[in-house]
């Protein structure tokens, strides 16, 4: 299978129902727990290698496979938050109906920051469809410094995206959730 014609993620076997090859050991491990140390929260990634010159359409095509990521977020929030409305499923005090609720709560986290549209994210990919090419060109060097630039971005910026959207996030997340739901 070639996604938009690149043959990249099948070369490097991520073409797989497996997420744990999508892991690395610095990016979903090590970072993740540096960050839990230093924020109180964990912060990592995984990928999938694309070469965007082997699209057809290389913009749009490029767009599309940077929403995937988010996309399979947001599937994942919606079958939290639809496991959380059958009662006997998740009746309360269930260990299970803390894991929905805090996989959802994470994962709707991880999809609309994921969409910012920072070099290094996939929100940049999407976005630099709509930006000149005037803008394009000195954010794809800035983004070529490799994932340094977002890490800093991350700490810097964490104070800035947990009071201006988490709040608003977890409100619009606990909305969709049942009446008076409670996790104990």
């Amino acid at each position: 299978m070639r996604p938009f014609g690149d043959p990249t993620p099948g070369r490097h076997g991520r073409l797989t129902f497996n997420p744990l090859v999508q892991l690395h050991p610095f990016y979903s491990v090590i970072l993740p727990l540096m960050t839990y140390a230093l924020n109180g929260w964990p912060f990592g990634w995984a990928f999938c290698p694309v070469d965007p010159t082997r699209f057809k359409r290389p913009l749009r095509d490029n767009a599309l496979t940077s929403l995937a990521g988010p996309a399979v977020n947001f599937a994942v929030v919606l079958v939290c938050v639809g496991a959380l409305w059958v009662p006997m499923l998740t009746p309360p005090g269930m260990f299970n109906r803390t894991v929905f609720y805090l996989v959802g709560k994470w994962n709707l986290i991880l999809a609309v920051f994921n969409l910012m549209p920072l070099p290094g994210l996939d929100g940049y990919d999407v976005w630099r469809v709509f930006l000149p090419l005037s803008m394009r060109m000195p954010l794809d060097n800035f983004r070529k410094m490799g994932f340094l630039p977002l890490v800093l971005a991350i700490f810097v910026g964490s104070e800035i995206f947990g009071g201006f959207l988490m709040d608003p996030l977890i409100g619009a997340y606990r909305y969709l959730l049942p009446s008076g739901f409670r996790l104990s």
